[in-house]
């Protein structure tokens, strides 16, 4: 009798554990997670260009660069015979600034392992929500500190600028004239963050013209909420580009953000500058204290998206970057600080 009794006891146990984990497990996934068990693709291997580019006789340029021309089709186009494309090409694989900008970007990225395995995982999520598209051929390359355009995205091909994401550190963005506040999206951390952004740019901006500054406050909001899909496991200060601090404040100060917005009329103005007090990015936002974050109201549009996406559940992802209603979004995420 007692063996039975520790026999019903044992398997309590065993089902309370069960329970407890895959309740935990339940809590801890988050509404925008895609279950992608069932999802399988190659995993990404990223061209490096600069590699070929740099390791080249420059005097036998032509020659060298005549097993390569297919492959780097994206770079070297149609024109490498171009006695000015040629020229152009030799000036910038033999000049010293950028030969130094090569071999300092080879020290940061000697391989590109993690990068890649970010990407894969990424692009995973991207095949459960767009199963119809391609991954694009995705390379590196150096691109003399081009850091207006790091990434490059045309459906097909992907390409990252490597020498833009060298760390805030790296003495030549200052020299270069970046803000102090904008050094820290330049650390290798913010690469695939930036690609995916950079598709969901690509996917949105066709469907949106926003004027108002709900309307930009939910179009930047869907491109976070991008982010979120693609990059579940992914802290949201990456996300936003926010600092520790930013993203506390932000959370504490939210219900006052928004009333005073609204108390302001705000909401549905279409002021152009006093729009851009608001999403625009700067050291922080003036009508608030020099600790408030910039973009604050790009960030309470990426909580009303949010809450829009998990009071309707219905909706996917490629319907989400298709809604133009801003005001119909805000009403429906019921949203309140």
């Amino acid at each position: 009798m007692k063996r039975k009794t520790y026999i019903l006891i044992g398997l309590l146990l065993i089902s309370a554990i069960v329970f407890v984990v895959i309740y935990t497990k339940s809590l801890r996934k988050l509404p925008y997670e895609a279950d992608v068990s069932d999802i399988e693709i190659e995993p990404l291997q990223i061209n490096r260009f600069e590699k070929v580019l740099f390791n080249i006789n420059p005097f036998k340029l032509r020659q060298e660069l005549d097993p390569y021309i297919e492959k780097y089709k994206f770079f070297l186009g149609d024109e490498i015979d171009n006695p000015l494309a040629k020229r152009q090409l030799y000036d910038y694989i033999t000049d010293p600034a950028i030969i130094d900008l090569y071999n300092e970007t080879m020290i940061i990225f000697p391989d590109l392992n993690n990068l890649e395995e970010e990407l894969t995982e990424a692009f995973t999520y991207y095949s459960y929500h767009f199963p119809e598209n391609e991954i694009p051929e995705t390379y590196s390359y150096v691109s003399g500190l081009d850091i207006s355009n790091p990434i490059k995205y045309n459906r097909q091909n992907l390409a990252i600028a490597l020498d833009t994401y060298l760390g805030e550190d790296f003495k030549k963005y200052t020299k270069i004239g970046i803000p102090k506040y904008q050094l820290m999206k330049r650390s290798p951390e913010f690469i695939t963050r930036d690609v995916i952004y950079t598709i969901a740019k690509n996917k949105t901006e066709n469907n949106f013209n926003p004027e108002t500054l709900i309307e930009h406050m939910i179009y930047k909001g869907i491109k976070l909420y991008f982010l979120d899909c693609m990059m579940p496991h992914t802290h949201d200060t990456i996300k936003i580009a926010y600092t520790s601090k930013q993203e506390k404040w932000m959370k504490h100060n939210q219900g006052h953000v928004w009333s005073y917005i609204l108390n302001n009329e705000l909401l549905f103005s279409s002021n152009r500058s006093k729009i851009n007090n608001f999403i625009t990015d700067a050291p922080f936002t003036a009508a608030f204290s020099r600790k408030s974050p910039p973009r604050v109201a790009v960030w309470i549009g990426w909580q009303i998206v949010r809450e829009y996406m998990r009071r309707n559940s219905d909706v996917e992802l490629n319907e989400l970057i298709h809604k133009t209603d801003a005001e119909n979004i805000l009403v429906k995420s019921r949203y309140k600080p």
